[in-house]
């Protein structure tokens, strides 16, 4: 007998903030990041609070069988999400997209937009996996950092 996957959405509360600092955090998380800084608390929990007042914001914790394996937030339609990495290659992130798709709908958001480092596989393949469309390539450069 198969066992069932149950994975569910849960409304992110002040209470996981620790939690969504802890993955953000990690190494191999960071490198996923726009800003792959380390971020500190204190950092965290005030962008955390002023998104509390973003209408354009919002986060969920990515439940498994009952126990929270990630986070998802949806920030001005752009869709950022990480999974402890003993959950990866389950399904989790790809159902999760879709439960996340149904939650858009009945906040009347109309189009998402996955933004993905190129040297993130995972979250190519999750977004591929249903039906996003790559749209663009975004090139950038750091000047400060270019000597004259």
């Amino acid at each position: 007998m198969a066992i069932q996957m149950v994975i569910k959405l849960r409304k992110l509360t002040r209470k996981d903030w620790d939690f969504v600092l802890k993955l953000r955090n990690r190494r191999e998380y960071r490198d996923f990041f726009y800003h792959q800084n380390p971020i500190s608390k204190s950092e965290h929990y005030n962008y955390m609070k002023k998104q509390q007042n973003n209408s354009n914001y919002v986060c969920w914790i990515i439940t498994y069988n009952d126990e929270d394996v990630g986070f998802i937030r949806i920030l001005d339609n752009d869709i950022s999400i990480a999974i402890e990495k003993k959950y990866h290659g389950k399904g989790i992130g790809s159902k999760t997209i879709k439960l996340v798709e149904k939650e858009a709908k009945k906040l009347g958001i109309k189009r998402l937009v996955g933004r993905v480092m190129i040297q993130n596989e995972i979250s190519k393949k999750i977004f591929l996996k249903n039906n996003y469309q790559l749209k663009m390539y975004w090139y950038e450069k750091e000047i400060s950092k270019v000597k004259d």
